[in-house]
């Protein structure tokens, strides 16, 4: 959708603001030198025109010379030595002292995937006065140690950068959830005027800018009227994103003209990998920085960025510590007084309306409305309610300005022009918890009209972005708003939801006399804890989507030994079993419904006990537990039953049994106690050493929802796993029973029955074939990556980007549209969780989009999403997704996914390994392998094998092709026997013989 402003009647498109290449201008700031260097022989490839101010030689002269041309031999050594040290990340920048020509230059490289790029900045510009930086920056980080708050840390700041780098002019400037800005702290001259206070709109900022300041910490301008200097031969590909010569756009150019500022300097303060503000540093006359002062205020940034998490991560425990007070407050007082939810909130309402900070706040149980503090007529809920809740039908929904949705509500804005509502909608009512804030009248100060941003100076008369010509204070009434609605505050009403609506749900007579009929209410509680465990899913998918990603990239590193292979088999063995749980955590509103059922399947009984052992091995080592099996001998290896359910209850027994076992032992045993034809009863037995379980609660332990409150017992957990596993065996025609005795242990009894595999099953051997890359005759596809958390989306990018995939991603939904708009990707995997934008809303309009630009193609777009419900699946598909995929997905769905959509062809690993095993081959096939790699790489492993070298051997390892994965593999198996001597007589005599 295209930004449009309108000013005086005349409509400007915002969107060339964010369409400007700044990142590839191809010039730069005159007061140094860029080179492009070839990363190989570093010879140049492009360089700027201004050499010859510099060296007294053309820039044409040296295009395709080598780089000792320009730098001597022991020079070039120094830049080898530094690019040698990077390691295996994108860009990195050094900053080091160069001589040439008998002038001084600080160098700094960047380093891409193709090329390097060394800036050469002139140590004679430097006008900065002498200051002992080292005891400067020691005093400013003392000082902000010692802010108790935001301001007071900001202001610290300003003026500590001023007195470093003596500019006119420092603020701080903090973005807000619009994008707009507003300066909260600034030190300057006497004599200017301040801009304290001062609000500036979004686009000042465009989105293409504010990336940068995220990928960048700093960003110099030292004199605003320079003439750029060209790069040579010119080329649009040429990303300066990391450069501090890239020249500046003439747009930003302008705005600093047009308020007096000659130079300027900016430092990006980040949370969490978002732009959460900037340091602003103007000058009213040209100065440089030099690059170590500009490098130690970068530090102070960053500094400040960190600070500034602790602060609010100070004030969060606290607001959280209050929660929590209320919180224990209301369940205790359920539990003794069930029948009385009313009375309860009524004598919590003071801490309750004061914990999102309103004035009043309305819970709406169906047709009972419960007012508390300042709040309209209750009429006037029920409408806002029927006309705005319910249409909107959002778990969360809040406003500043409601009258701007609800124009009945201009009647009630001294009491309600904000809004913040928690809701649970079920199939024949809903239920709402709405808190209110009155109309807070205020004047906003911007530093001039914000929407003076136009001109019409041109040849064709249509009005084109520039910047404003005044920036003086320009004030604006803000009338029918109230405060803005916090992110912790948002946060404390989602965590009340659970306690007070789901409370009034399951136990207040309300929701008995509301809900006429048993199957009503069956449908109305399972309803409401589907919700609830949807939130809970997405929670722990999402990052469960990375730990199994990233642990499935690491598989692919050949160089690891069979111990770091076990290592990572644990990791992914574990992690499917987490991401199994949480599915079947999920099914607990269908056990209420009775919608659960068996999936039956033949699977090897022994296999699936030998698994669950060796995943609690480590965990009760670690403990100082014994983990011992008992498997009777005579047990049938092969069943047929739900595997899934099973596992899960042995796995909740044994885990809990460890959980909850200090010293001691844990005991699995396995026996059958009655076989008929085809039928068998299993017994599943485990026995710890713990503190055990008192009498009276061992009635609650198989309860939903509740935990034994024993002391000695840990609170964590969910209370599902036991009511899980008691349902899965009565499902299986079972039981579990328990006795339990205080300070001695406990013993879990599971009876099962269960089938016997027919005679004719045999087990599956299976196999993993992982693609290496895309078919050589495959095009370049674009696919975008939709994803706001950042650990998904470097995982998603980094796995499509190691098949040959080009790749571009968004952290919202609004810079998706705009990437599909100026990028046109052939696919695009969108999250459907995302803030400002959610995938829905961003799926709908570019639906829409190409609905109205018939000559856009149509975009294949898969939804990435963390919950599994059937009305989640049917919404995604009818705002127009054409596929799913579920967190925590693996990599062959991801590249199946892409094929059924692109239909591209890949290469895949020559010899797939088996499951949970590692190929290797006999020494004649090693021999075969070896005799396939240069002459020159086996005489260094023969070399490093006569020495006993062994980090030298890995190395050369590492350096074996992805197609000989087997042969890495063999001497990987080889190295960790220190078997040299067979390495030794295998480069010897390499066979030539084809296999």
């Amino acid at each position: 959708m295209n930004k449009l402003l309108d000013s005086n009647s005349i409509s400007v498109n915002l969107d060339q603001y964010d369409q400007e290449l700044i990142h590839a201008p191809g010039y730069i700031q005159p007061h140094g030198v860029l080179i492009v260097l070839d990363k190989k022989n570093l010879n140049i490839l492009q360089i700027s025109e201004n050499t010859e101010q510099f060296f007294g030689v053309t820039a044409q002269s040296l295009i395709n010379q080598e780089i000792t041309k320009l730098f001597p031999v022991f020079q070039v050594k120094k830049i080898r030595k530094y690019i040698s040290n990077n390691g295996d990340d994108n860009i990195h920048n050094y900053g080091l002292k160069i001589k040439l020509f008998n002038k001084s230059f600080q160098a700094v490289i960047h380093q891409g995937s193709e090329n390097l790029i060394l800036e050469l900045e002139s140590q004679e510009l430097t006008n900065n006065k002498s200051i002992n930086l080292t005891e400067t920056i020691r005093t400013s980080i003392y000082q902000l140690k010692k802010a108790t708050n935001i301001s007071e840390l900001s202001q610290y700041l300003a003026e500590n950068i001023k007195d470093i780098i003596h500019f006119d002019r420092v603020m701080i400037y903090q973005f807000k959830e619009d994008n707009s800005g507003v300066v909260i702290a600034e030190a300057k001259e006497n004599h200017l005027e301040s801009y304290l206070n001062l609000h500036y709109p979004e686009f000042d900022i465009p989105e293409v800018a504010r990336r940068l300041y995220r990928e960048n910490w700093l960003r110099i301008i030292p004199d605003v009227n320079y003439q750029p200097i060209p790069i040579i031969p010119n080329s649009e590909s040429l990303d300066l994103s990391p450069t501090f010569l890239r020249s500046v756009s003439p747009c930003h150019l302008t705005y600093l003209k047009n308020m007096g500022v000659t130079a300027s300097m900016s430092i990006s303060l980040i949370h969490e990998n978002k732009l959460w503000g900037l340091i602003a540093c103007h000058h009213y006359s040209p100065k440089y920085i030099d690059y170590e002062t500009r490098k130690n205020c970068e530090f102070l940034g960053q500094f400040l960025s960190l600070q500034t998490k602790v602060i609010q991560e100070q004030e969060l425990r606290q607001y959280l510590h209050k929660i929590d007070q209320i919180k224990t407050n209301i369940r205790e007082q359920i539990r003794q007084y069930p029948s009385f939810i009313n009375d309860l909130i009524k004598a919590h309402e003071p801490m309750i309306i004061d914990l999102v900070h309103s004035q009043g706040m309305a819970i709406i149980l169906g047709k009972q409305v419960i007012l508390s503090g300042k709040t309209p007529d209750e009429s006037l809920i029920i409408n806002l309610v029927n006309q705005v809740l319910k249409p909107e039908k959002k778990e969360v929904f809040y406003t500043d300005c409601l009258s701007q949705i609800y124009p009945e509500a201009e009647q009630f804005k001294t009491v309600a022009s904000g809004i913040l509502a928690i809701s649970i909608f079920l199939s024949t009512t809903s239920y709402h918890l709405i808190w209110f804030r009155p109309e807070q009248r205020q004047t906003k100060h911007w530093a001039g009209n914000p929407e003076a941003v136009f001109s019409q100076e041109n040849p064709d008369n249509i009005p084109i972005l520039s910047p404003r010509n005044s920036f003086k204070i320009w004030q604006e009434t803000v009338k029918n708003k109230s405060l803005s609605w916090q992110k912790v505050e948002i946060e404390a009403a989602q965590e009340l939801r659970t306690i007070i609506l789901l409370a009034a749900l399951e136990f207040s007579q309300i929701s008995h006399e509301l809900l006429e009929e048993n199957a009503k209410q069956a449908e109305a509680a399972n309803q409401a804890k589907t919700q609830f465990l949807a939130k809970m899913s997405h929670e722990l998918r999402t990052p469960l989507n990375a730990i199994l990603g990233f642990s499935h990239i690491l598989s692919r590193d050949f160089s690891l030994s069979v111990q770091q292979r076990d290592y990572l088999d644990i990791i992914n063995h574990s992690g499917e079993y987490l991401l199994s749980l949480i599915n079947d955590v999920l099914e607990m509103s269908k056990i209420e419904a009775g919608q659960l059922k068996l999936n039956q399947n033949n699977f090897d009984f022994w296999e699936l006990i030998k698994s669950i052992q060796e995943m609690f091995c480590i965990k009760a080592s670690d403990q100082g537990l014994h983990l011992l099996l008992e498997q009777q001998e005579n047990l049938p290896q092969y069943l047929l039953g739900d595997e899934a359910k099973i596992r899960q209850i042995i796995v909740n027994l044994v885990g809990n049994a460890i959980k909850f076992t200090e010293h001691g032992h844990v005991i699995l045993r396995i026996s059958q106690l009655t076989t008929k034809p085809q039928k068998i009863k299993v017994k599943i037995e485990v026995e710890d050493t713990g503190k055990g379980i008192s009498p009276e609660e061992l009635d609650l332990i198989f309860d939903p929802f509740k935990q034994a409150q024993n002391k000695n017992h840990s609170e964590s957990g969910t209370g599902l796993g036991l009511s899980i596993s008691q349902q899965f065996a009565h499902l299986m025609g079972g039981e579990i029973t328990v006795t339990s005795q205080l300070n001695q242990g406990s013993i879990f009894t599971c009876i099962l029955n269960l089938e016997l595999s027919p005679p004719t099953f045999l087990p599956s051997q299976k196999t993993t074939q992982k693609v290496l890359r895309l078919a050589s005759e495959e095009p370049i596809y674009r696919i975008l990556v939709v994803e706001d958390v950042p650990e998904n989306q470097k995982l998603m990018v980094h796995l499509l980007q190691s098949v040959g995939f080009q790749v571009n991603s968004a952290y919202d939904g609004l810079q998706a549209i705009a990437l599909w708009q100026s990028w046109q990707p052939d696919l695009i995997f969108m999250d459907m969780r995302m803030p400002k934008l959610d995938g829905y809303e961003a799926t709908r309009r570019i639906r829409q989009l190409e609905l109205s630009n018939p000559e856009l193609p149509s975009v294949s777009i898969v939804a990435l999403t963390a919950t599994v419900f059937e009305e989640e699946r049917k919404d995604i598909f009818a705002v127009g997704c054409n596929d799913i995929v579920y967190k925590p997905f693996r990599e062959e769905v991801l590249f199946e996914i892409i094929n059924k959509h692109l239909r591209v062809q890949y290469v895949y690993e020559n010899e797939p390994l088996k499951k949970n095993q590692i190929a290797f081959l006999q020494l004649n096939e090693v021999k075969c392998k070896l005799s396939l790699m240069p002459n020159e790489w086996r005489e260094q492993l023969k070399e490093a094998a006569v020495s006993a070298r062994e980090k030298n051997i890995l190395n050369l390892i590492k350096q074996i092709p992805q197609e000989h994965f087997s042969l890495a593999q063999a001497l990987n198996r080889m190295l960790d026997n220190l078997a040299f001597s067979d390495i030794i007589n295998l480069t010897e005599n390499p066979t030539n013989e084809e296999f």
